[in-house]
């Protein structure tokens, strides 16, 4: 779906304009003058509410883009210095314009007030007596109110189309397009942690963090998530943020329901995952059935392709879960997520596009995230595998990877469960005892040993021995053993027992 999509009606009602300064002047009833040679663009300033003041500084009440009613009572002085310091307040606001009514304290505009409105660039306007400011006010606000009217209708408008997408299955980036098919400018998700989750157009750039001093170019709006510290809908400001608040308040609600979905839908999940991840490693204590019987609860379709990811999402990892999370929703129709100790593990199927494609997407949500991705299993016992594999890779990565269809530590976990351990136990006991008879280190040696692919200078840097106590060492462990190390399979023999028994980690 593309932002195309959205009904002409509301991209075509979103371009109305708001009220403007030329406006202001257009209205015949009102007989106002322009009395300072100000610019068409300065002249194009929108009027965000009236302000009557008859105070000589009202900045304090001010808001930007207020239009400044007064009659000047109180302000019976000549001094060009003193009205040079009124007109620098109201432009520092920055005010619209300021309208000043004659025939009450002044009868005509005074010098000093236009020569510095002319001077500061803040539009002079002259009301004339016939026309009291009541009138200038109640036009401005009636004209305020039917757009506040006109934005909500299409604000909700907006939120209807949304609405109708999502419930179709839409993912995020479909509802910014649609967004921005009425906006026709910019708009992103970021998360609690600044980054960005998802905008639209793609080829828009966005900033890595958002600046809440204020000085950010974007307009920000908290999503409605019922967290702490939500998620935010940021809108590159081309316009008035009161237009924006009125077009986006209702889709707002939107947004967050999609991006709690994703959470929802885990959470309700979770205990299902929770069992399946549990008896998956669990291959002494778990049969084939039991496993198949865990994953059925997850509501998936065992017929299906079933991919998987893990990711690392512990210290500064965890600020990327809020945008893996809705990348896997928007690459996938069917996710089941787990968060447990720091691992975010998901079984996905069903791809929303193609599967390189989808792969390629989740791949780039974060260059820096340790991550895990193999997919497509085609059984319970290969994704059971697959599982285990990737628990184990995700220790030893640094970045995004996609896993080898098998890995040694799936191999050990898969023969764990069928009497393997035991008989790995029997074969290291002997070097168990000579080390606890004799205060040898043999097993330790072998695990250093194979752990620095066999190498001896490795290995005895890591042990701090001399290379011909290296081979007597291992010269004393075949012979208890009774195995050759020089070959591949004495060596293969003595990895697998240490990891069968978990002397040597997977």
């Amino acid at each position: 779906m593309h932002a195309q999509e959205c009904s002409y009606a509301i991209c075509a009602t979103a371009r109305k304009k708001t009220m403007l300064i030329s406006d202001l002047l257009a209205e015949p009833s009102l007989q106002l003058r322009l009395e300072t040679p100000s610019s068409k663009k300065r002249l194009s300033r929108e009027v965000a509410r009236c302000a009557p003041a008859e105070y000589l500084d009202p900045t304090p009440y001010l808001e930007p883009n207020a239009l400044v009613l007064t009659s000047g009572i109180g302000m019976n002085f000549t001094e060009p210095l003193i009205w040079d310091a009124y007109v620098e307040r109201l432009k520092r606001v920055p005010i619209s314009a300021l309208v000043f009514a004659v025939g009450i304290a002044h009868q005509t505009l005074p010098a000093g007030l236009i020569d510095a409105c002319a001077r500061y660039d803040v539009p002079l306007i002259e009301a004339p007596n016939e026309v009291p400011l009541f009138k200038v006010n109640q036009y401005v606000e009636y004209m305020l109110q039917t757009e506040r009217i006109e934005l909500t209708d299409r604000g909700w408008q907006l939120a209807d189309e949304c609405a109708r997408l999502a419930n179709n299955g839409a993912e995020i980036s479909t509802l910014l397009a649609a967004i921005y098919a009425v906006l026709e400018v910019p708009v992103a998700v970021y998360d609690a942690h600044d980054l960005l989750i998802a905008k639209y157009p793609s080829s828009a750039t966005w900033q890595t963090g958002i600046d809440h001093n204020g000085k950010s170019q974007a307009f920000l709006m908290a999503l409605p998530m019922g967290l702490n510290k939500p998620c935010q809908l940021a809108v590159q400001r081309h316009r008035s943020p009161h237009e924006f608040e009125a077009l986006l308040a209702p889709v707002s609600s939107i947004l967050a329901l999609q991006l709690n979905r994703a959470a929802r839908v885990d959470a309700s999940s979770h205990t299902d995952m929770l069992r399946f991840l549990n008896r998956s490693t669990s291959w002494s204590d778990s049969t084939r059935s039991e496993v198949a019987s865990a994953f059925q609860e997850l509501g998936l379709n065992r017929t299906a392709e079933t991919s998987l990811l893990v990711a690392d999402l512990g210290g500064k990892n965890a600020a990327s879960v809020w945008k893996l999370r809705v990348a896997l929703h928007d690459a996938f129709y069917e996710v089941r997520v787990i968060e447990v100790e720091d691992r975010l593990i998901a079984l996905m199927q069903i791809p929303r596009h193609d599967l390189p494609t989808d792969t390629e997407h989740l791949l780039q949500v974060d260059p820096n995230l340790p991550l895990v991705f193999r997919g497509p299993t085609h059984t319970i016992d290969e994704l059971r595998i697959a599982l285990v594999h990737a628990l184990d890779l995700i220790g030893h990565t640094e970045g995004p990877v996609i896993a080898p269809a098998l890995g040694l530590s799936a191999v050990v976990a898969a023969a764990a469960g069928r009497g393997a351990r035991e008989s790995a136990k029997k074969f290291l006991q002997p070097l168990i005892e000579q080390d606890e008879q004799r205060s040898t280190e043999l097993l330790p040696t072998l695990r250093t040993w194979l752990r620095h692919d066999a190498q001896p200078s490795r290995t005895c840097e890591q042990l701090f021995i001399h290379r011909n106590s290296l081979s007597y060492r291992l010269h004393r462990i075949e012979e208890i053993l009774g195995i050759p190390l020089d070959t591949l399979d004495g060596k293969a023999t003595c990895l697998m027992a240490l990891r069968l028994v978990e002397l040597e980690p997977y």
